[in-house]
C-alpha cells in the first residue's frame, strides 16, 4: 500500500474531507490531493514533504513513523541524486581575472610623454611671439550706458462702489389667549401657514417672519397682541401685522 493510499485511508477513518483537512493542517487542498496521489514533487523538497506527512498524521490520529520510513526508502535515491547535482553545480569552472600587462602600459605612457615634448619644442617660439604681439596692442573699450526705460504710470482700474442691500425687516408677533381662548390661523407674506389651531387661556404663540404676517382670529377680545415688543389691541377678525409695528385690516 503506497503512502498516498495510507494517507487517504487515514483521512477517511477520521471522517474528514479534503477541505476540513486543509483547514486543520493549513496545507492547500491541491497539494493534499497530489500527496494522496503519491505526487510529492509539489511539496518543494523532501524536507517539506516530511513535515506535511507529520502534520497530516497528527490531525488524522495516525502514526507518522511508518509513513516517513516508507517515504525515505522511496525517495532516498532521488535525494542523493539531487545532492550530487547541487555539489557539481557548486564546483563549476571559476574564472580568474586577467592580470594587466604592465610593460605595455608603461611603454604607452612613455610614448605619449615623448610625443607631447616634441610638440611643445616646436610650438614654443610661436607662442612667445603671439604673447608679445598681444602685449604691444592695446584696445580701448568704450562702454555705452544703456538708456533707462521710461516708467509709465500704471492706470488702476476703477471699481464701482457696491450699493449696500437694504436690511430685511423682520416681524416678531406674539399672541396670547385669555378668557376662554380662541382659534387662530397665522400665515406669512407668501401665504404659507405658520400656525393653525386653538389657543387655550394663558398659552402664547410666537412667530417671526420677514415681511407681513396675516392673522385670522375667532374672537379678537380673547387675544393679547404683542408686535415687535409693543402691545396692541384690535377688534379685527382678519388683520395684518407689519414690520413697522402697526396692524391693518387684511385685504380679502
Amino acid at each position: 500500500m503506497s503512502i498516498g493510499s495510507e494517507l487517504t485511508a487515514a483521512r477517511e477513518r477520521a471522517d474528514m474531507t479534503i477541505e476540513q483537512l486543509s483547514a486543520a493542517t493549513r496545507i492547500r487542498t491541491g497539494l493534499l490531493i497530489a500527496m494522496e496521489a503519491d505526487d510529492f514533487s509539489r511539496c518543494g523538497g523532501n524536507f517539506y514533504a516530511r513535515g506535511h506527512i507529520r502534520s497530516i498524521a497528527r490531525v488524522v490520529k495516525a502514526d507518522p513513523a511508518p509513513l516517513l520510513a516508507t517515504f525515505d526508502a522511496e525517495h532516498a535515491v532521488e535525494e542523493e541524486k539531487s545532492r550530487r547535482e547541487e555539489r557539481a553545480a557548486v564546483k563549476g569552472p571559476t574564472l580568474r581575472p586577467a592580470r594587466p600587462r604592465w610593460a605595455l602600459v608603461v611603454g604607452a605612457i612613455l610614448v605619449i610623454l615623448m610625443g607631447w615634448g616634441m610638440v611643445r619644442l616646436f610650438t614654443l617660439p610661436n607662442d612667445i611671439e603671439a604673447n608679445a604681439s598681444k602685449t604691444a596692442t592695446t584696445t580701448a573699450t568704450v562702454t555705452t550706458p544703456t538708456p533707462k526705460a521710461s516708467s509709465k504710470p500704471t492706470v488702476q482700474p476703477t471699481t464701482k462702489p457696491k450699493t449696500p442691500k437694504p436690511p430685511v425687516l423682520k416681524t416678531a408677533l406674539t399672541l396670547t389667549a385669555k378668557n376662554d381662548g380662541t382659534y387662530l390661523t397665522i400665515r406669512d407674506k407668501k401665504n404659507r401657514r405658520l400656525f393653525q389651531g386653538r389657543l387655550s387661556p394663558g398659552i402664547a404663540q410666537s412667530v417671526t417672519s420677514s415681511g407681513d404676517i396675516r392673522v385670522t382670529v375667532g374672537n379678537p377680545a380673547n387675544l393679547i397682541i404683542v408686535l415687535n415688543g409693543k402691545r396692541l389691541d384690535t377688534k379685527l377678525y382678519k388683520f395684518t401685522a407689519h414690520p413697522n409695528g402697526t396692524i391693518g385690516k387684511t385685504a380679502s
